[in-house]
Order: C-alpha cells, then sequence, then structure tokens
C-alpha cells in the first residue's frame, strides 16, 4: 500500500520534502489537495471545506454554536451579548439554516468527513500526506509511516523572510500563529500534544539535515517498513513496526 504522513512545524520545507519524497516513490502528495476529497464526501464546496482546513472552534464560536442548536443564528445572536452581533465569526445564514433543515457544515462535521477521506486515501494507498492529524487518524493503519518535521524558530524565520520577501518580524509573527493554530487542532479533536515523540516514527530536524537528506532518510524508511509489512508473497504481515 504504502502511506506516509508528515506532521510539520510551519515553515519546515515540508511540501518540498514531500515532493521530493513522492517523487522518488513514486507516490502522491496530498495537502490542500486534500480539500477536493473532503468535499466530495461532505456534498460541499471546496471553499466551505476551506473554512475549517486544520482549524478548530474559539472559546467565542463554540458558545454561539452552542446556541444555534437551540435556535435560528439570528435567534441566537439575540440572546447574545451585544458585541457578539459584530463579530467575524462565521455562522450559517438563516437561508441557509433553513435549507439544510438546521443541519449544515461544521468544524466537527468537517472533522468527520477528513477522517474519511483520509482512510479512502490510506486505502487506495501510495500516499504522502501532510497534516490534518493524519498520524492520528491513520495510527493504526498497517504500514503507514508517521514522521514529523520540525527545526529551529530562527531557520524557519529565514526561510520564510527570503520565500516570501518579507520582513523576519512579520515572518516569525505568521510561524508562530500558525504552529498555535495547528497545535490547537491537534489538542482540541484528537486531546494530543503535536510535539510528542511518540506519535511518530521518526522526528526530523531539517535544520540539520538539509531538505535533501531529509527526503532520502523517509524514503529509505518507508521502503524498509514496507519490505517488513509485505511478505515475500505479497501478503501483508501484522505486527511489523519501524
Amino acid at each position: 500500500m504504502g502511506v506516509i504522513t508528515i506532521s510539520r512545524q510551519f515553515g519546515c520545507a515540508a511540501n518540498e520534502i514531500a515532493a521530493k519524497v513522492a517523487e522518488a516513490l513514486g507516490y502522491e502528495v496530498v495537502d490542500k489537495e486534500l480539500l477536493a476529497h473532503v468535499a466530495a464526501e461532505a456534498q460541499a464546496s471546496e471553499e466551505e471545506v476551506a473554512k475549517y482546513d486544520e482549524a478548530c472552534l474559539s472559546p467565542i464560536e463554540r458558545f454561539l454554536r452552542t446556541l444555534v442548536k437551540f435556535a435560528t443564528p439570528e435567534e441566537a445572536l439575540t440572546w447574545s451579548p451585544g458585541p457578539l452581533k459584530e463579530t467575524p465569526f462565521w455562522l450559517p445564514t438563516r437561508e441557509q439554516w433553513q435549507r439544510e433543515g438546521g443541519k449544515v457544515l461544521d468544524h466537527e462535521e468537517c472533522l468527520k468527513f477528513t477522517q474519511v477521506a483520509l482512510k479512502k486515501l490510506a486505502q487506495k494507498g501510495r500516499v504522502v500526506i501532510i497534516g490534518r492529524g493524519g498520524m492520528m487518524v491513520l495510527k493504526d493503519f498497517p504500514g503507514a509511516l508517521h514522521v514529523r518535521l520540525f527545526a529551529p524558530l530562527d531557520w524557519r524565520v529565514k526561510r520564510l523572510s527570503q520565500l516570501e520577501n518579507i520582513p523576519p518580524e512579520k515572518a516569525k509573527q505568521k510561524i508562530i500563529a500558525e504552529d498555535k493554530r495547528r497545535a490547537e487542532y491537534l489538542r482540541h479533536f484528537y486531546g494530543v500534544d503535536w510535539n510528542d515523540p511518540s506519535l511518530y516514527h521518526m522526528v526530523l530536524n531539517v535544520a540539520a539535515l538539509g531538505i535533501d537528506l531529509t527526503a532520502q532518510i523517509i524514503v529509505s524508511a518507508a521502503k524498509e517498513l514496507q519490505s517488513r509489512v509485505l511478505g515475500s508473497d505479497g501478503v501483508q504481515e501484522g505486527g511489523a513496526e519501524l
């Protein structure tokens, strides 16, 4: 089959590394492409799914959504403190609410469809999945290799600043915000610390190893793991670990 999940700190060149790994193994890379798979499962637009991509509810959003369970969005805001009526937090429109009979895509529903899409991709095999809690959704999937990429903050700041031609301070702020968002997603929906090394087979320092060597290590590990999982007759064997 062949499945690799990559968890990454922001600015670690995960997409570049994944592309090199996929090219070497003949795999497909799935990152933003997952939106199309989730949208198909949810029968929603990619734009709708994108609202919830690797994101979770803030405390205020959770409060508003709880109110919405018992009334239309308009009525929920009537019950809410005045300032909340002007917040940018998303709530379904009255038309959406009425059209869907009170059931609209939200964070929890999107999570379910994301998990279904990830499992279908894993069943298909020959895929490198970036983010989306792949190491949790597929933690018991036979032969899946779970990789964590990290690098010191100053290395990531320098790299992002150069790539996007933005001041280092702005790059730093963007990295910290993205890391926080991704970490919160894993904590909120899976109850884990994404920095916990026990969630992965490999934890690789991209700054120390370099992009090319990091990719080579992942490729070698994936090949070795597959050779352990597959018997000589091509029948999958259980219990193999890297």
